[in-house]
């Protein structure tokens, strides 16, 4: 892709992911919840309501991690940090980098970001890529990082 070809990509990821998170939040009330809980041996996370009783199920491939404090990010899939079969599901976002001519997708390191915004533009790449129905940002408190999860299913509990 030449550089207006990506940028014209970005745009269009981001306004999919748009969609996808007000339809997430609509239908779901993942931004009301009172607490989550991810299980990564399942790839699973949870989210508990008010009442602390489980009201949503949802699969999801972790995509990648931000640290606010570094302003770094770091793909999933070549991180020791994730379980191993999380880490393989993650795999394919390894593709985007022949399909976007972008290095910063197939980076087994963690690299420089400009800031949050840019862990979204990737994030959103990783959502159409992996045809996702959205994704969650897991956070883990002020010095991060923050986890990106791409939602594949989703379920109310009744």
């Amino acid at each position: 892709m030449t550089d207006h070809e990506f940028e014209a990509f970005l745009a269009q990821v981001m306004d999919e992911l748009s969609l996808k998170q007000t339809e997430l939040s609509r239908t779901y009330g993942l931004g009301e919840m009172a607490r989550w809980w991810f299980e990564q041996a399942t790839g699973v996370v949870q989210f508990l309501d008010s009442h602390d009783r489980l009201a949503v199920v949802a699969e999801v491939v972790s995509v990648g991690s931000f640290s606010p404090r570094s302003n770094t990010w770091k793909w999933a899939w070549s991180n020791p940090s994730v379980e191993p079969a999380l880490r393989d599901a993650a795999l394919p976002l390894k593709q985007l980098q022949a399909i976007t001519g972008r290095e910063i997708f197939g980076s087994d390191e963690a690299f420089a970001v400009h800031d949050e915004g840019m862990a979204w533009e990737l994030t959103a790449a990783a959502v159409h890529h992996l045809q996702a129905q959205g994704c969650y940002r897991a956070p883990s408190g002020p010095e991060g990082p923050t986890t990106f999860l791409a939602i594949r299913t989703i379920r109310t509990v009744q």
